[in-house]
């Protein structure tokens, strides 16, 4: 551990700093929850949900991409920073128009409809935002990015809840939130600007281009959201709206211990693609340095947390919240198997082979939708999560075992055993505390962490790899 941790480079330090300001967020998102009440909350929630799903489209795997080629080539990957952003403007807008009937039929109404074009402009905002944000990580400014993404977090949650405590008003709170990020985005560009060159000849044919380059990404993050965004749209339609408020509190929750494994991933994505640029032979030695890092800095965090999931809803939320209690026992340990189906992602992502994502995640979409229809109308928010949970476990494993089959073969087999174990592991507090023995349990856990570092020495690559 202190080798692992004195080989670690600043990269990885900066990408958790920067994640650390979701926190800011978080603390945005409790004071809309404890002034709106949780019907409003749900309003709230759930145009978030149909914003997060649109903002798929208005992205179209943009990002992604853009990080993948400035990696792969600094100097010359740059230079179409602009070319992408007015993609994501002329893709936004055939969602603006489409978003009014869509409303209407999820059962949007009055005020609620325009909570909804409010939360789809502040989301082709965040969608520059994540553009501009993948040029800082492919040039290798992590420290930069940090920096950019704390100001506009911090300006949200000050200028925008300084309006919800002023008005209490949803409407006035999410066009603050609008005109904020507008802003910033106006900024960054000028500064990046400044740092690299981000403009190149636009035409037509180099538009449609990208767009052909694309298109996969953007299948894949609209199937890869959709069995998150799904549940809490889903749970609008057939159930009380309360439980999607219950839901998406359990969800935000979910979401700062999610910064973890995403803080890892933001570097080791760049990693993947230089690598398999430059020296693929490595490709194994990356992969086993992620799910080290996975192991080592998040499966003990989700573990311990899982413990205390009872206080940190009523803590964070209040008691009319604690319902949302029930969901959280599931989405938790659940994170400790979705991170590695997000490894698989970045990994196919990043080595051009993200033709193969769309099928895997199609059927994974499917069985969630199907699953919520069954259980939603009976269980509410946690047959919604159980959804999830099950949708997580079937794209870790098929993922996996697409990593095996493209020539993977030992690292592929090795992380899904991993994965495996590591559900088992942080479910287990979840277990205790609905009525498993606690002492069989820490004796389950002991084992569950023994099988895990006994698959770790047998991996000969990390005796002499290099965190960097």
């Amino acid at each position: 551990m202190k080798t692992l941790l004195s080989r670690l480079d600043f990269s990885y330090i900066y990408a958790f700093l920067g994640e650390i300001t979701l926190g800011i967020t978080f603390l945005f998102y409790i004071l809309l929850a404890r002034f709106l009440g949780p019907e409003q909350y749900g309003i709230f929630a759930s145009a978030t949900a149909l914003g997060g799903i649109l903002a798929f489209f208005i992205q179209f795997g943009l990002p992604t991409l853009l990080a993948r080629e400035v990696a792969a080539d600094p100097h010359e990957g740059s230079k179409s920073t602009i070319k992408f952003l007015l993609l994501e403007v002329l893709n936004s807008l055939p969602v603006l128009i489409l978003l009014l009937p869509l409303a209407q039929i999820l059962g949007f109404k009055g005020t609620g409809i325009m909570v909804c074009y409010l939360v789809v402009l502040a989301e082709i905002c965040r969608s520059a935002k994540q553009t501009l944000r993948a040029v800082f990580r492919g040039i290798g400014k992590f420290r930069d990015e940090t920096v950019s993404v704390a100001i506009e977090r911090l300006f949200v949650a000050i200028i925008a809840g300084t309006v919800l405590l002023w008005s209490q008003d949803l409407v006035w709170v999410v066009a603050t939130l609008v005109i904020v990020r507008q802003l910033d985005i106006l900024g960054l560009i000028y500064y990046l600007n400044k740092q690299t060159s981000i403009w190149s000849p636009i035409n037509i044919k180099s538009l449609w281009k990208i767009l052909q380059m694309a298109y996969p990404f953007a299948l894949s993050g609209v199937l890869w959201v959709l069995y998150y965004q799904i549940d809490v749209l889903m749970l609008k339609v057939l159930a009380p709206t309360e439980q999607a408020g219950f839901y998406s509190a359990s969800y935000r929750i979910i979401e700062i211990f999610s910064a973890l494994p995403r803080v890892i991933f933001l570097v080791t994505f760049t990693r993947f693609a230089q690598c398999h640029a430059k020296t693929p032979e490595r490709l194994p030695e990356e992969i086993n340095k992620s799910v080290l890092l996975l192991l080592v800095i998040v499966l003990p965090i989700l573990a311990i947390a899982a413990f205390y999931q009872t206080n940190l809803v009523t803590t964070i939320y209040g008691q009319a919240f604690s319902p949302a209690v029930n969901s959280l026992a599931i989405l938790l340990p659940s994170l400790s198997i979705k991170m590695f189906a997000t490894l698989m992602e970045y990994f196919l992502q990043a080595t051009g082979r993200e033709k193969s994502l769309p099928p895997l995640l199609l059927s994974t979409v499917l069985v969630n939708i199907i699953v919520n229809t069954i259980l939603i109308p009976i269980l509410g928010a946690v047959g919604a999560a159980v959804a999830t949970l099950i949708s997580e476990i079937i794209l870790a494993i098929f993922g996996l075992n697409l990593m095996i089959r493209i020539g993977y073969k030992q690292v592929g087999k090795r992380t899904r055993l991993i994965a495996i174990i590591s559900l088992l592991l942080a479910a287990t507090p979840s277990l205790i505390i609905n009525g498993l023995n606690p002492i069989l349990g820490m004796v389950f856990m002991f084992t569950c962490a023994t099988a895990i570092f006994s698959l770790i020495k047998q991996n000969p690559v990390l005796k002499n790899m290099k965190i960097t």
